[in-house]
């Protein structure tokens, strides 16, 4: 008769040693350092077999690797009354109101109606509104330059993509594109739209996309140096 393989016993680790937050993984052959974005902070990897002493000798060697990420991430931020945040590369003062309305831009001014604890999710609705008309327009002109049949757009909340197009040719937009200048839109969508002809970054690719944008090179620039901050919204 087999014998039955004994179950082996639940990693256990400290919450964080040396200043640092601390996550198991018994598949890990070795201690091991990254940068968590949705906890906007460094976390240690600890492999079964792991011991305080080592992770804490780990740690002391990476301590200037460790200290240099801190500094790069960009803490997750919430939308709060009196935030002036870039609407379409237009600066818009948040402002809330006590009764009932609708969300609405007036001038430079989103005005917010309701409740404090529900401006952040109703600034958020706004946004995710103003994203999905201003870039199914583009999207739709873009797609009329190459003659293709428009396919509806979905927006939606990735936390490490701006856009993506299937094999279908349906496309989706991150919402936090609108708080994005025009020209970076432009271009998102004439990538996702290039992928309709092309699904691949080959130089066929590059070149449509650069056809389609307004200007790809300033695009790609401007989402290489704040796209962080813009992530950063939760």
């Amino acid at each position: 008769m087999l014998g039955l393989r004994k179950a082996k016993k639940p990693l256990t680790v400290p919450e964080d040693i040396g200043g640092v937050r601390v996550r198991a993984n018994a598949r890990a052959r070795r201690f091991s350092l990254r940068v968590d974005q949705k906890l906007g902070d460094v976390v240690l990897t600890w492999p079964r077999g792991g011991s305080e002493s080592h992770a804490l000798r780990f740690i002391a060697e990476n301590r200037a690797w460790i200290a240099s990420r801190r500094s790069a991430i960009v803490q997750p931020r919430n939308f709060a009354e009196g935030d002036v945040v870039p609407v379409y590369g237009r600066d818009v003062t948040i402002v809330r109101r006590d009764g009932r309305g609708v969300t609405r831009l007036e001038g430079n001014t989103l005005i917010v109606y309701g409740r404090p604890e529900y401006l952040a999710r109703r600034v958020k609705d706004f946004l995710k509104n103003t994203a999905q008309d201003v870039l199914e327009d583009i999207a739709a002109r873009k797609q009329d330059k190459l003659g293709l049949k428009p396919k509806t757009i979905a927006i939606r909340d990735p936390k490490a993509r701006w856009g993506s197009c299937g094999p279908d040719g349906r496309m989706m937009f991150s919402w936090r594109l609108i708080l994005a200048p025009p020209y970076v839109l432009d271009y998102v969508v004439a990538h996702e739209v290039a992928h309709r002809v092309h699904l691949n970054h080959s130089r066929k690719f590059w070149a449509l996309c650069a056809e389609l944008a307004e200007d790809a090179t300033a695009g790609k620039k401007w989402l290489s140096k704040n796209g962080n901050a813009v992530m950063a919204y939760i």
